[in-house]
């Protein structure tokens, strides 16, 4: 099984985190919940590609330089999809700085705001969790320096 590069953006705020509910429409099964996140494209950094599909799965907009690297962002995960298929998603994961404008819905996301405290009572995509208290914990770790 090959691995497909992705790229995703976390953003915390208030104690909650901006995760994405797939619809009928999305690849991933519906009423999943993820990060907002995709496919790197070719030639495009992770970024690029994080920024992008912000952008796209929530309407809000953002830039490379307001994406910062953290330990434990890196994840790999089996993911089965529609149609029964079964993929591999090797995923790099942006802590986002700032953003401008107002979440929106596209065809294939409903984004929300998740009390990070009640992350177990959705229907979580591989990680999730694991990356929303990684960068938990680093947001922490850097109010304490």
């Amino acid at each position: 099984m090959d691995l497909i590069p992705s790229a995703a953006v976390l953003i915390i705020k208030n104690g909650k985190v901006l995760l994405v509910k797939h619809t009928e429409k999305a690849g991933h099964l519906t009423d999943t919940y993820g990060l907002p996140a995709g496919r790197i494209n070719s030639g495009e950094s992770e970024k690029k590609t994080a920024v992008r599909e912000l952008f796209e799965e929530t309407g809000l907009k953002s830039s490379e330089k307001d994406l910062t690297e953290f330990e434990g962002n890196y994840y790999i995960a089996e993911i089965d999809r529609k149609g029964g298929q079964r993929l591999k998603f090797g995923w790099k994961v942006f802590l986002c700085r700032d953003y401008s404008g107002e979440i929106k819905e596209s065809d294939e996301t409903v984004p929300a705001w998740v009390e990070i405290a009640k992350l177990e009572n959705y229907n979580l995509l591989p990680n999730t969790k694991n990356v929303t208290m990684a960068g938990l914990r680093f947001l922490q770790n850097e109010a304490k320096n």
